[in-house]
This record gives structure tokens, C-alpha cells and sequence, in this order.
């Protein structure tokens, strides 16, 4: 696993080193290039002092130098060596090339008063650099030579070479150093610039998700840390959030669970124990099949609760009459309560055609509606309008109260086993009919909405974002 740290010292580390490297490369080539240059232009002065002290007199050729000058070009001074020719014969040369007749200058040739400077292996086997010289014509000087007078002039070149080694290792050393100076100094940086990533992945080992206090908090932090600090923290808040939704969930189901289950125990315990009793053993079995009833409209229920937030739930487009569609339900209300019929005023065109999942359409009115007539008081009316502009359809449902509802209560009306009645004396509502139809919109890509028309009116909106096909206007009452 690549490590950040790790990552960046070495990036950085391998960066800085090279630069450095170049940099140095650079001076030591500077330096190397200075010393050879100090080196040879010692040389050409030293080349053009024995020129100074050339003289011809009556033709003849003849340095007029002092004895302690020529000290150094003696015959026991090894590595300085001069010869003046001309006409390819030697016409002065010094006492240190007495021991070495056969040393020839290279050849070159150049314009009168041009020098140049080559390496050569001097006679004592060294090696060095030689500075010739084109003096001028001779005839210029009234010499008895017919060609240019040429000067050389050789030095040991061994300290140059010396010198310009112990340069090159000095740089080498200091790179090295520094590069091992610089991963240190990286590596220092680094670590105190991911230090607050330390800390904050310290403080996601030991929080507490069940203390609501609990958070992340840095001193200080970096910009970028911070953002990731406050997602972080909006993540936690969230989960929290799931987290007690969960487990209130997990509360009421139980709750839901717990009491019919009571109550076939209570039934069946009663029938054991009074075996005889005719009035026990004549409503026994129709509170087994009713609590049993019960029983499986809950689970029914949580498992379509399930069904509508799973990845695999498959939707099937097809075309629906809307308006057919309510009338359906109506009539099928009809055949379980002749009052729920009646309680209903249909305000919609005479067709109206939209393109969904029947059985989504059908689960979402089948709620709605059943919502509507059971918490609005009897004899009163519940309004359905339907309402379409330029590609959207709206949906209305709006019913009275016989509870008392404010903006908190709407809140919460979506949430899975809510509901207003906190004894939850109802045996057929278990507060999972709103949620499903939140679900089962949201996986349509549908909107729903609640809020309160008035103190005692509340009214649902169901939008279908889609072109729908409208016939003309008809007011349907109770039908």
C-alpha cells in the first residue's frame, strides 16, 4: 500500500537533488573551467615575457635574460621547457631540454603574432600543456631565416589535473551530503505538514458515534483539511440521523409485532385454560384469524417497505388512464364501505394518460386515498384535483382533520412506523403507507409533497413530470 508521506519525500527529495546536482554540476564545471583558464593564461605571460626578451643583433637570434630567470628552465628543473625555431631548426632552446634532443614541437601553423595552447606528453613522460607562439617573419627582424620564428613554451599540467580532481570529489562529497541533508529536511516538513491528517485519522479511531456531542475538531487547520473535516462531520450527522431512524424503526416494529403476538398468547391461554367454556372456544378462532390478519398485514407491509428501497426493484412503463384509474380504486373502496365512495370528489378531466408503473400508481392512490379517508372525519369530504400545464401533471389530495397537525408532525409524516396516535390503537395503520408511497415516488423520479391548506385542511401533492395526453374537463362527484 503507496504511503502519502513516502511519496512525497521521495518526489520532493528527487527533485530538490536533481536540481541541486545541476546546480553544482554547473559550478564545478565553472571552477574547473576558471582554475584550466588561470592555469593557461600563466602560461601566455609566462610565453610573451621570453618574447619581451627576444633580441637580434647582426642577425642572430638571443633572449636577454638574467641568469636567476633562467633558473627555472634549467637542466634540474623538470617540466618547464622552451625552444625558439625558425626554418625548422632550433635557434635557442633551454638547459632543461639539453637531456631530451629527439622532443619535436608539434606542428602547426599560424598567422604572425596567433598562439595557441594544446596538451602534449612533455620529455620527462608527464604530461602538460605547450603554448606556441608565431613571434613574426624573420626578415622582419633582419634574421638570416627565410620563415616565421615560432616560440614554445611547455608546463606540467599534473597540479592542473590535481587540482581539477580534488574539485570534482569536493562537489561529488557535498552532493551526496546534501542529498541525504535534503530527504531529512523533506521528511521533517512532511511529517509536521500531515500532522493534522495524523490527528484527524487519530480522532476517527476513538469517536464515539453514540455520543451526539462528539465530533471532529482540529486547531487550526489547513484549508484542505478543513473541508474534508466538515464533510466529515456532516457525514456524522447523517449517519447519526440513519443511525436513530434505524433503531426507532427497529423500536416500533417491535412494538407493532409485540402487541398481537400479546394478544394471540392471551387468547390462546385463555382457551387452554378454559376448555370448556363455550362463549371462549365460539370467538376463539375468529381472534386467531383476525390478530393473524393483522399480523401479516404488518409484515406485508414492512416487506413492501423493503421492496421499494432495493436496488432490484424493477419498474415497467406503461401508458395509464390516471382518471380510470381513481375511478377504479373508488369503486373497489365502494365494495369494502359504501361510505368511502361517497366521501370522494373527483375534479379532473374525462381521460388523462401518463406514461408509469401501474403498480407503483396503483400502491401510491391506494395510500393516499386511504390516508385521507381514514384520518379526516366521517361525513366529510375528501377533494381529488387533478391540474396539467405545459408537460407536468399535479395530483391533489386534500382532506379535514380530526387531529390537530403543525409543521413538525408534517415533518415526520414520511418517516417509516410514524404516526400521530402514540398508543397506535389502530389495527389496521401502522405508519408505513406514507412512507412506501415516498419511496415508490422517489424511485419514479416523482414528486410528493404535504402541507396544511388551513389549521384543520392538509393536502398532498403528487407531481408527474411528463407530457400527458388531456381530454376535456369533467367534475366528478362521488363516482
Amino acid at each position: 500500500m503507496s504511503s502519502i508521506k513516502s511519496s512525497l519525500v521521495k518526489q520532493l527529495t528527487l527533485i530538490i537533488s536533481v536540481i541541486l546536482f545541476l546546480v553544482l554540476l554547473f559550478l564545478d564545471i565553472s571552477v574547473d573551467t576558471y582554475v584550466e583558464r588561470q592555469f593557461e593564461s600563466a602560461l601566455v605571460q609566462e610565453g610573451k615575457r621570453l618574447i619581451n626578451h627576444i633580441d637580434v643583433e647582426n642577425g642572430k637570434i638571443s633572449l636577454s635574460l638574467r641568469a636567476d630567470l633562467m633558473e627555472e628552465f634549467s637542466a634540474k628543473k623538470l617540466g618547464k621547457y622552451f625552444k625558439i625555431w625558425a626554418d625548422n631548426k632550433v635557434i635557442i632552446k633551454s638547459a632543461s631540454l639539453s637531456n631530451y634532443p629527439n622532443f619535436n614541437v608539434p606542428e602547426v601553423k599560424l598567422k604572425s603574432n596567433e598562439y595557441l595552447i594544446k596538451s602534449i606528453e612533455l620529455p620527462d613522460g608527464r604530461s602538460g600543456r605547450i603554448f606556441i607562439y608565431n613571434v613574426g617573419n624573420a626578415k622582419k627582424y633582419n634574421t638570416n631565416y627565410q620563415s616565421d620564428i615560432y616560440l614554445g613554451l611547455t608546463n606540467v599540467s599534473e597540479s592542473l589535473e590535481s587540482i581539477q580532481i580534488l574539485i570534482d570529489i569536493v562537489f561529488l562529497l557535498t552532493a551526496i551530503a546534501t542529498a541525504f541533508f535534503i530527504r531529512y529536511l523533506v521528511n521533517k516538513i512532511v511529517s509536521q505538514g500531515l500532522k493534522p491528517i495524523e490527528k484527524l485519522n487519530q480522532q476517527i479511531r476513538d469517536i464515539n458515534f453514540n455520543d451526539e456531542n462528539a465530533c471532529f475538531d482540529i486547531i487550526s487547520p489547513p484549508k484542505e483539511i478543513k473541508t474534508i473535516i466538515d464533510e466529515l462531520n456532516q457525514f456524522l450527522m447523517v449517519n447519526r440521523s440513519l443511525l436513530q431512524s434505524e433503531q426507532r424503526l427497529t423500536s416500533d416494529i417491535a412494538h407493532e409485532l409485540k402487541t398481537p403476538i400479546s394478544e394471540l398468547m392471551s387468547v390462546t391461554e385463555i382457551a387452554i385454560k378454559y376448555p370448556q367454556n363455550k362463549e371462549v372456544l365460539a370467538t376463539f378462532k375468529d381472534d386467531v384469524i383476525s390478530i393473524s390478519m393483522r399480523m401479516n398485514n404488518i409484515v406485508k407491509s414492512l416487506l413492501m417497505f423493503n421492496k421499494t428501497n432495493s436496488k432490484h426493484f424493477v419498474l415497467s412503463t406503461t401508458e395509464i388512464d390516471l382518471v380510470s384509474e381513481l375511478h377504479g380504486l373508488i369503486e373497489r373502496f365502494h365494495s369494502t364501505s359504501n361510505e368511502s365512495q361517497s366521501r370522494i370528489n373527483i375534479e379532473s378531466p374525462a381521460s388523462l394518460l401518463i406514461q408509469s408503473d401501474y403498480f407503483c400508481i396503483e400502491a401510491i392512490l391506494t395510500n393516499l386515498i386511504n390516508n385521507a379517508l381514514y384520518y379526516s372525519p366521517q361525513n366529510t369530504i375528501v377533494d381529488i384535483d387533478i391540474h396539467t400545464s405545459e408537460g407536468t401533471t399535479a395530483l391533489l389530495i386534500s382532506n379535514q382533520l380530526s387531529v390537530a397537525m403543525n409543521d413538525n408532525d408534517l415533518n415526520n409524516m414520511f418517516e417509516p412506523l410514524w404516526q400521530k396516535d402514540q398508543s397506535r390503537t389502530s389495527e389496521d395503520h401502522f405508519g408505513l403507507g406514507l412512507s412506501i408511497v415516498k419511496r415508490l415516488c422517489r424511485q419514479m423520479d416523482m414528486e410528493i409533497s404535504v402541507h396544511l391548506k388551513s389549521e384543520k385542511v392538509i393536502e398532498f401533492m403528487l407531481v408527474f413530470d411528463q407530457e400527458s395526453e388531456c381530454v376535456q374537463h369533467e367534475v366528478t362527484n362521488g363516482r
